[in-house]
């Protein structure tokens, strides 16, 4: 007999199975099965009767289906079983009982009906439910259109088995492209083991993958890696695995994505993963990101984005949701805000909400003149700050201080496949309105905004927000306008740290020009110093904390020409920065 796994498509047929499932169609009567302990007898006798693989369901008085039983574990007050339904009703099965609570579904695919079993004060019930509840059929969707795109700031690809994009999150999700062996019972291909070969995708192709739901994910607390040491390290309620392969001999060709809705932190105990199929080299890094991300956003407890009346919603102009069906430049999270929309579920609140424990990235930077963050300086280079816009709505505040003069300081979202479009503002007088006023091109979204101007002494402020393009229904409102962006650029003024330590500190520093060693003399103030040496570029070379009165740095093998001496006191924040020429 064949072995079928039970897969969504992208491409033809995506299924999205609930692993809980105690909502379902209201006006369809429960079966009663008996208390819960009796029908878990029942089924433990039938499966030890001779090790005998046949089972029989009953889903009504009158009807029974026949099924084989391919995973069968049952321990002390606990029971797994999985198989498929035979007959002229195939389909898939699974029952779980733990601790005297029932969960489970029989889909059947031929007949569009789909099962679920449920348990409520000790007595097990199994319930016919629209089939549409479990199965998104009539899908159809190809990779052609995908194109991918270049990274205008990258010159050599990153290791693509250690790519992280928020180390130390709350959550990780881990995209396998390695290829990854389920065991028996993960409640994929009728309970039978998968041995999932690797993508076979190009390595800037799996960079580009991963940089949409990296994007994707980036307002939450969650690590997207490639990484499976990274993915091991956190506990399984806290984790999720996306399998890209190329392995088709489970499912019709074509298919392209599978979740469990709800398993980012379900009741099973086998790291049940999602999937995304692919078709080797030729598979577009985009593409595949997309179908990552929809699938991963099932697991978090999201449904599908379509229109009343019809099927999922391709989205308008350069705009799609991330959980509908399109190939457009721009996919974000929604909440249903076009026009006969028919999912209005908040994406956003449902992914970073208690059942998922990961929640939102802390704040980057204070969204009020009085909590702003200041640009750090160093010579006449702004020393880059990475950011993200996490929270709708959200204003992302920095400053900095010249004596006058032309600055040129830029702000870029993500290279490509942004989620965010920036709005950048410069202000002044914070009363007056903005000197400069710049809203990222809707046609490229990655493409820096520059602040390029001649501006007198004072304090200056720069405000960084994410917002729509156009409507709801022409393009996209500010709602799932989020993600990274990036802070650089240099000056021809002297800018200066709002607060400085006093000259009167007696700060010393020789010799200067410098050869081998060079001795700092922080005076008499006893306080505590944060030192660092960098280059004219902003890289840091040394950085050390000290409470001594004097501190050398070997500068020997260093090349010659400009440094920076960074002095922080680490009690009272005060920073001041000195020029260095190393001979």
């Amino acid at each position: 007999m064949k072995k079928q796994l039970i897969f969504a498509t992208w491409a033809s047929l995506l299924i999205c199975i609930s692993v809980f499932s105690n909502f379902y169609a209201q006006e369809k009567q429960s079966y009663f099965l008996g208390s819960t302990a009796q029908f878990e007898q029942q089924l433990t006798s039938s499966v030890s009767e001779r090790e005998a693989r046949a089972l029989s369901l009953a889903i009504s008085e009158h009807e029974t289906l026949n099924a084989t039983v391919n995973y069968n574990k049952i321990n002390n007050g606990s029971m797994h079983l999985e198989g498929e339904i035979q007959g002229d009703h195939p389909g898939s099965f699974s029952i779980v009982i733990k601790e005297n609570k029932l969960n489970g579904n029989i889909l059947l695919f031929k007949d569009k009906k789909a099962y679920t079993y449920y348990s409520d004060n000790g007595k097990a019930f199994v319930k016919e439910t629209d089939i549409n509840n479990l199965v998104c059929t009539d899908f159809s969707k190809s990779p052609s259109s995908y194109k991918s795109e270049k990274s205008s700031s990258r010159t050599t690809l990153a290791d693509i088995n250690n790519l992280q994009s928020f180390p130390g999150a709350a959550g990780c999700i881990l995209l396998d492209f390695n290829g990854h062996y389920m065991p028996a019972g993960s409640g994929w291909n009728g309970g039978n083991p998968i041995n999932a070969q690797p993508s076979g995708m190009t390595a800037s192709a799996i960079e580009e993958a991963w940089e949409v739901v990296a994007e994707d994910y980036r307002p939450f607390s969650i690590n997207v890696t490639t990484n499976e040491s990274v993915y091991n390290s956190y506990p399984q309620n806290k984790r999720m695995r996306a399998v890209i392969t190329t392995t088709t001999q489970y499912h019709t060709p074509g298919l392209s994505g599978v979740a469990f809705v709800n398993s980012f932190s379900n009741a099973y105990d086998n790291d049940t993963p999602c999937w995304v199929f692919t078709w080797g080299a030729t598979m577009p890094g985009k593409f595949t990101g997309d179908v990552a991300s929809h699938e991963l956003g099932h697991t978090f407890g999201l449904g599908h984005d379509g229109i009343n009346g019809g099927g999922y919603y391709a989205g308008h102009g350069n705009w799609a949701p991330i959980m509908g069906m399109s190939d457009r430049p721009v996919m974000q999270w929604s909440k249903g805000e076009y026009t006969g929309a028919s999912n209005l579920e908040n994406d956003l609140a449902i992914i970073s909400g208690a059942a998922n424990g990961v929640g939102y990235r802390a704040d980057n930077a204070g969204g009020t003149y009085p909590t702003a963050v200041p640009l750090t300086i160093v010579g006449n280079q702004i020393t880059p700050v990475k950011g993200v816009i996490e929270r709708t709505g959200e204003l992302d505040i920095f400053y900095f201080n010249t004596t006058g003069g032309n600055i040129e300081i830029s702000i870029k979202a993500a290279d490509r496949h942004s989620n965010l479009r920036p709005r950048i503002r410069l202000h002044g007088n914070t009363a007056l309105p903005p000197i400069l006023d710049y809203t990222a091109q809707s046609s490229n979204l990655g493409l820096p905004l520059t602040f390029n101007t001649n501006l007198p002494a004072g304090k200056y402020y720069i405000i960084i927000e994410g917002v729509g393009d156009g409507t709801a229904n022409t393009g996209y409102t500010n709602y799932g306008s989020l993600g990274a962006y990036s802070i650089y650029g240099k000056t021809n003024s002297s800018l200066l740290s709002t607060k400085e330590i006093k000259e009167n500190n007696a700060v010393k520093i020789f010799p200067n020009p410098v050869k081998d060693n060079l001795t700092i003399d922080l005076g008499s103030d006893n306080d505590t110093y944060e030192i660092e040496l960098v280059n004219p570029v902003g890289q840091s070379l040394y950085k050390a904390t000290t409470s001594e009165k004097t501190h050398k740095i070997s500068v020997s093998e260093k090349p010659a020409g400009k440094y920076f001496i960074i002095l922080k006191n680490t009690k009272t924040g005060l920073r001041k920065s000195y020029n260095i020429i190393k001979q």
